[in-house]
């Protein structure tokens, strides 16, 4: 098995994974058939290797915003793939303190495999809450979803 084999293996089931928590990962369904799966943890979790290739430092205090977008298929068959969108993030702390996300397209795979995922790593510290706001145009078709939550984050 090729390294890059392993890496897309290791980064795909960390992302599945984090998806299907949903305590951790929210989704939005749109009337267009998008679904756009959204989740901030703490780096710390991240295997070694994951962190390394993809160059995210573990930490307690920094912490990861993911965005995945998938399109549902025609074919009625519940399957999804991913596609490609305009995505931009911001969070601000309740001091008013604004943190821009630059946000990282990453794509693995090929074809009815291909994974596509928006990152961004971004510093934060205990017990702060971050509220975030995520604009996301899926294919660039110009209908921009606007998500917003808030998370706490702890040592």
């Amino acid at each position: 098995m090729c390294v890059k084999t392993v890496w897309y293996s290791t980064l795909t089931g960390l992302m599945l994974w984090l998806i299907s928590f949903s305590t951790i990962a929210n989704e939005l369904k749109t009337d267009e058939g998008y679904i756009i799966h959204y989740n901030v943890f703490s780096s710390e979790i991240l295997p070694a290797e994951v962190a390394h290739t993809y160059q995210i430092v573990r930490s307690k205090n920094q912490a990861v915003l993911n965005i995945v977008v998938r399109k549902s298929k025609d074919d009625k068959s519940m399957q999804t793939e991913a596609v490609f969108a305009k995505v931009t993030a911001q969070a601000v702390n309740l001091a008013g303190q604004l943190k821009t996300l630059e946000l990282r397209k990453i794509e693995e795979g090929e074809a009815d495999s291909k994974a596509i995922y928006y990152i961004a790593a971004f510093k934060v510290t205990n017990e702060e809450t971050l509220n975030f706001t995520i604009n996301v145009d899926p294919e660039n078709k110009g209908k921009e979803h606007e998500i917003k939550f808030s998370q706490q984050f702890f040592d």
